[in-house]
């Protein structure tokens, strides 16, 4: 079951701003902790990182984009990608058939009231373009377009085309980053802290980009809620 809508965005905020501040103050350690989740999905094999795509989409709120980024670190872009968007597909899949058995009642108790309130103003908006759309937006959790699609009379082809269509270019791109920077990061933590001149430059812009990724996801999690917050208050207007 999921975390309360009301503390999930307030204790992912907070995770967010401690890696920020860790990756400025004491860098060795999130690269070492990155690593050490690198490692452990390698130690597991490509069965982990389908495991966790799912488990993060139904249970857990973990971002995907991280999981998707360790996966293409652990396993190449190619079976990063494909596993990853295999993984995610599936999850949705998932999703969609719990709501379409269990009902409303059961979808909220995945995603609460106010995602479901929010996805059922973003399908009257969107209507048939609304899965692709959600699948794309970076700022919109697909796990809730997928339950509330389970909601309405749409078809599992109306549902399953464009989540692999919008699935596809989205865990790539994450997966490619991890992949483009598995080799920097095990270089910087085996010279850290005497890091070699040739390396500081790499160093200076790998915590850069890894900088920007964690305020592109603490922006994303503040405009969801923001929307989330409007669409509820529409609905009961």
């Amino acid at each position: 079951m999921r975390v309360s809508p009301k503390v999930f965005p307030a204790a992912v905020f907070l995770l967010i701003v401690g890696a920020s501040v860790g990756l400025l103050i004491f860098p060795k350690v999130i690269y070492q902790l990155l690593l050490w989740v690198v490692k452990s999905f390698q130690a597991g094999g490509l069965p982990i990182l389908f495991a966790a795509m799912i488990v993060q989409a139904l249970a857990i709120p973990i971002p995907s984009e991280f999981v998707l980024i360790c996966g293409g670190a652990a396993f190449g872009l190619l079976s990063g990608w494909l596993v990853g968007a295999l993984g995610s597909v599936v999850a949705a899949f998932i999703g969609f058939y719990i709501s379409r058995k269990g009902g409303r009642s059961v979808a909220i108790r995945f995603v609460g009231e106010r995602g479901i309130e929010f996805a059922d103003n973003w399908f009257n908006r969107w209507g048939v373009w609304a899965v692709l759309l959600g699948r794309v937006a970076p700022f919109i959790p697909f796990d809730v377009i997928s339950y509330s699609a389970g909601l309405t009379k749409m078809k599992i082809r109306s549902f399953m085309i464009p989540t692999v269509v919008g699935t596809l270019p989205r865990t790539f791109f994450y997966a490619f980053l991890g992949d483009y920077f598995s080799v920097t990061l095990t270089e910087l933590i085996q010279h850290y802290p005497e890091v070699p001149q040739e390396l500081k430059g790499t160093m200076f812009m790998f915590n850069i980009i890894l900088f920007a990724i964690v305020v592109v996801m603490a922006s994303i999690l503040v405009v969801y809620w923001i929307v989330t917050r409007r669409y509820a208050a529409k609905q009961r207007n």
